[in-house]
């Protein structure tokens, strides 16, 4: 499928930054179909799954000017569970999606999240992080530790770099190279991914206890998780009882690398996972939400 997909994408002539997504759209249209002209038994059927999954691939182009964007006002602290799955069910709806999500760089055959041409340029996103990121989403939700995937429950991420593995090569790239650090870590299976969840549910009464409700009893305990970008899908819950929050923020044996990247589920989104017999879409990116020029929050 994946070599298929490359085909499909190297077939696509060079577009610039700023294309029109029906632009896109019409040109991976254009290249499966010609790719299909070319194959016949089994490898046609492929080509028909290829077509099927890149039948939204407007989604991955680049974003423009005009999408709306998802603001850090959107969201809010101190949400109440039935509160916080209506606002996820409100932004998967909404046409607002993550400032500087990665895209298909349909020239190269990959995908891309930006970065500014001081840091290196351009990150490529090679099929493992999502892979792996895909897997951590549903094992989370196949655990319970999860109820929604964007910011105020499951939608950030930081890196955990083995120490001596950070010392060897991760310290040694520069500024200027920040892309291409982003883009080795994100292929090493070396790595971890951790991720704070339950982000702005309330869980904490006035004095600093946990709520008297067993759902966010639950899902205080279990708020820090973090598996490799490797195959595996297993999970390691953390614990850190020094804090009311319960907010890990280092583990013993791993450099931890703040600067993650962030994702939230959203109907037009590039990549998907499955939930609960259906298929769900989202975006990543690396740049956090930031207010709304028009509308600053006050409690963000």
């Amino acid at each position: 499928m994946r070599n298929a997909l490359l085909a499909v994408v190297l077939l696509l002539p060079a577009f610039p930054a700023r294309a029109q997504v029906q632009t896109f759209e019409s040109d991976i249209r254009e290249a499966t179909g010609r790719l299909k002209k070319d194959l016949s038994g089994a490898q046609a059927a492929q080509a028909e799954k290829v077509q099927a999954a890149v039948a939204s691939a407007a989604s991955c182009a680049p974003q423009t000017p005009e999408e709306p964007v998802l603001f850090s006002s959107d969201v809010r602290w101190g949400l109440s569970m039935p509160d916080m799955m209506a606002l996820y069910a409100q932004l998967y709806a909404s046409d607002k999606r993550l400032k500087a999500r990665a895209y298909l760089n349909a020239e190269k055959g990959r995908f891309e999240l930006p970065m500014d041409a001081q840091f290196g340029g351009p990150v490529a996103v090679p099929d493992i992080l999502i892979q792996a990121l895909v897997r951590h989403i549903q094992r989370a939700f196949e655990k319970d530790y999860i109820d929604a995937v964007y910011f105020p429950d499951m939608g950030h991420s930081h890196l955990l770099i083995p120490n001596a593995l950070y010392n060897s090569k991760y310290d040694k790239f520069e500024v200027a190279q920040r892309s291409q650090f982003y883009t080795a870590a994100f292929s090493d299976p070396a790595i971890h991914i951790f991720y704070h969840t339950a982000e702005q549910l309330k869980s904490l009464e006035e004095d600093g206890t946990v709520l008297d409700d067993e759902r966010i009893k639950w899902r205080h305990k279990t708020r820090n998780i973090g598996g490799p970008i490797s195959s595996s899908a297993e999970l390691t819950v953390y614990q850190n009882p020094e804090s009311r929050a319960n907010t890990v923020g280092d583990v013993p044996g791993f450099r931890w690398w703040g600067a993650g990247f962030n994702f939230s589920a959203n109907k037009n989104g590039c990549f998907s996972f499955q939930h609960a017999g259906k298929t769900v879409r989202f975006d990543i990116s690396l740049e956090d939400l930031a207010p709304d020029p028009s509308n600053p929050p006050s409690d963000y």
